[in-house]
């Protein structure tokens, strides 16, 4: 008579471990359950999501059927089994399992939301705003599917219902779902009017780091002109460039005291490198406005918040705002005059110290350091961690990084010297993630019909990131996936950001090592997953590489990779072959001069080069337009590779709104894998791959 009672008690047990994540306990209670009560069917439906969290679909999907054999009725395990078919591409058997659960049960909110976010996935978006609007009105605070129904409405082109229902579904619980949500719509829209709720959430998006903060760098531009003050300013700047406007005809009756109030303008300049021409043009401008009102000691408290976060904008870009002859010999006597009062002990005014860190990074003063001594207002002490203290970190921790292989590559050479000169890619922050994911669960969120080969994932997996350049994904990596990384790049300037960036974040997990990806294979380490993304086509032979890489990983891993697409990379020929005809060279002030060049209508028309973020930065413009070595590729040798080295190909790193279009276009690819029906899409689209083709391949294992 004790063993029900103690069946039970080990199923609760298993609920309470599976609670805090412990998945193998779990099973183990809910085993032992079983043990005692073979026909205990909750304890075979826990048993299932246990199985299915671990990725044993085969073996999750027999535990929720073993249940429904004991409870035809039971609605829970239908909707679970559906789930499970849905990740094994057997969408049809999938759909119909989780329509028997709402049969048994209509108000039950995860299988409708289950069912909804299958029909959206299969672009089936009428009937996916159906289920989520009968969701919404069995339980309207529903956030989930306030989530989910955002997401159709954006992806049938209404944007402001979909911003308007992630914006409820932040007010109700604001999980790192509804925010990524958030920053999926708002990034694809350029405004006409302002919206103060979008302001303050997009605010806190980039400080806060709801996503990558140059995800979000043009459409907060777009927002951000449409305020009073700022919109008019840009307006103004823009009709009078090249000529420079006075303070007064710049900044109009508030002046820029007006402008250290603009929440979203500054959040925009101290997180991400701006990325739209008119803002650009407004800012340099103020800069100027900025240097005449320091050496005249026009002094304006008022606008210090202002000007202390332009200076930190243009550190960011690496000073890539245009300057006369005349404006730098001005900056450069203040910045001498502050070297000077450094030196001398003196008082230093923060509009002169924000002047100089509009135009030179601090730390390159001599004696520097001093300055973190002195008392500033918070906005200051902000510009001189960011060039001061921040630097000084760096070139610490580079002397303490290994170096695991010699870099004797004439091609790796070139490019490390490039990327000593310029870290690339410059950014300050990353993503913070909630709770970490294996690399098979982040798969079958992101790839729900690819046919790959499901795998338990290691206890600590061992990634690679292979030219990890300033760090960005491989530290989402790190605190995204439960693992151990090793990251490894040619530069150690860029090694030395990005350990400075992974103390900052507290993260352990991450190693830091000296490179050339040509050369790992002496180091004699397989990893159960390799990133590399953005690296392969600045190689002598993308393809050796890849093959390298390849030797590295253990069968049944993945691996992300990013390559240059020929097709989307049509604009950046055209614009290299003009740099080429003009004589410029990769130096930061052939750089700056380059770019007007680029927008200047008389010499290009086409200004679709600044449709890329890269061109904003000096280090990224120097990647997008003056890199030393360069490969670009198309999907056809791609596919090839994958078929010669028999890859699994998985799927591309797209937004929801191309995926969609794709499957319009191919309703016979579900998982959205056929590289000939995507070479026939990019064809028609051929902006589609303009950052790269980024996507994801497993290896097979051995028959």
């Amino acid at each position: 008579m004790l063993k029900p009672d103690l069946a039970a008690a080990h199923n609760n047990l298993g609920n309470a471990l599976c609670e805090q994540g412990k998945l193998e306990e779990a099973e183990t209670s809910y085993r032992q359950a079983l043990a005692l009560q073979p026909n205990l069917a909750s304890a075979h439906n826990n048993l299932g999501t246990v199985l299915w969290e671990q990725g044993k679909l085969d073996d999750a999907a027999a535990c929720y059927r073993h249940a429904l054999s004991l409870e035809p009725d039971y609605f829970e395990a239908h909707n679970n089994l559906g789930t499970v078919l849905r990740e094994m591409d057997r969408p049809e058997e999938a759909e119909a399992s989780i329509r028997r659960a709402l049969v048994l049960a209509p108000g039950f909110s995860p299988a409708l939301d289950n069912l909804g976010s299958l029909l959206g996935d299969q672009g089936r978006l009428d009937e996916a705003s159906a289920v989520y609007r009968r969701l919404l009105e069995i339980n309207p605070e529903d956030s989930d599917g306030l989530n989910g129904l955002a997401r159709v409405l954006a992806a049938q082109g209404d944007a402001g219902n979909a911003l308007e229902a992630v914006h409820r579904s932040l007010r109700i619980r604001e999980t790192a779902n509804a925010r990524r949500i958030f920053v999926d719509i708002v990034k694809q829209l350029r405004w006409t009017n302002d919206n103060a709720q979008a302001r303050r959430a997009m605010a806190r998006a980039l400080t806060e780091a709801w996503a990558r903060p140059g995800e979000l760098a043009r459409t907060a531009a777009s927002l951000i002109k449409q305020g009073g003050n700022i919109g008019a300013s840009a307006a103004r700047a823009a009709r009078a460039w090249p000529r420079s406007l006075p303070a007064p005809e710049l900044f109009g009756p508030g002046g820029p005291t007006a402008l250290a109030n603009d929440e979203l303008l500054l959040a925009l300049l101290v997180s991400a490198q701006n990325t739209d021409v008119e803002l650009e043009r407004f800012l340099t401008m103020a800069r100027r406005v900025l240097l005449e009102a320091a050496t005249g000691d026009d002094a304006d408290d008022g606008a210090i918040g202002f000007y202390a976060a332009l200076a930190r904008q243009c550190f960011i870009n690496e000073y890539v705002f245009f300057n006369s002859e005349e404006e730098i010999d001005r900056a450069s006597e203040l910045r001498d005059a502050l070297a000077a009062a450094i030196e001398a002990g003196t008082p230093v005014s923060s509009l002169r110290l924000l002047a100089v860190a509009a135009y030179f990074p601090l730390y390159s003063l001599s004696g520097a350091a001093r300055l973190l001594d002195r008392t500033w207002p918070g906005q200051v002490t902000a510009v001189l961690v960011q060039q001061v203290r921040e630097p000084q970190e760096e070139a610490q921790l580079r002397a303490s990084i290994p170096r695991l292989t010699l870099v004797e590559d004439r091609v790796s050479r070139l490019v490390q010297n490039q990327y000593e000169e310029n870290p690339y890619p410059r950014w300050v922050r990353v993503p913070i993630v909630d709770k970490p994911i294996t690399v098979t669960g982040y798969l079958r969120q992101k790839f729900p019909f690819a046919a790959f080969q499901h795998t338990s994932d290691n206890k600590n997996p061992e990634i690679l990131s292979a030219g990890c350049g300033t760090g960005q994904l491989a530290l989402e990596l790190a605190q995204g996936i439960t693992s151990r990384v090793l990251a490894v790049d040619l530069s150690l300037r860029s090694l030395g950001y990005a350990k400075r960036k992974a103390l900052e974040l507290s993260l352990t997990g991450i190693d830091f090592a000296q490179a050339d990806l040509l050369e790992l294979g002496a180091v004699g380490r397989s990893f159960d997953f390799v990133e590399c993304s953005g690296v392969l086509h600045h190689l002598a032979d993308p393809f050796a590489g890849w093959r390298m890489l390849l030797s590295l990983l253990r069968p049944g891993g993945y691996m992300t990779l990013g390559l240059y697409s020929k097709i989307a990379r049509r604009g950046i020929a055209e614009a290299r072959r003009r740099i080429t005809q003009w004589g410029y060279i990769p130096s930061a002030d052939d750089i700056k001069r380059c770019r007007q060049d680029l927008l200047d209508v008389n010499k290009s028309p086409d200004l679709a080069i600044a449709n890329s973020d890269d061109f904003f930065g000096v280090s990224s413009c120097r990647d997008l337009l003056f890199h030393t070595q360069e490969h670009w590729t198309e999907l056809p040798a791609i596919a090839a590779f994958l078929r010669d080295n028999d890859l699994i190909f998985l799927g591309f790193e797209t937004d929801d709104a191309t995926l969609l279009a794709y499957r319009r276009r191919f309703s016979g690819d579900p998982s959205a894998t056929n590289l000939q029906n995507w070479h026939i899409f990019e064809s028609e689209n051929p902006d589609t791959f303009s950052g790269m083709y980024r996507f994801w391949i497993q290896k097979n294992r051995p028959s």
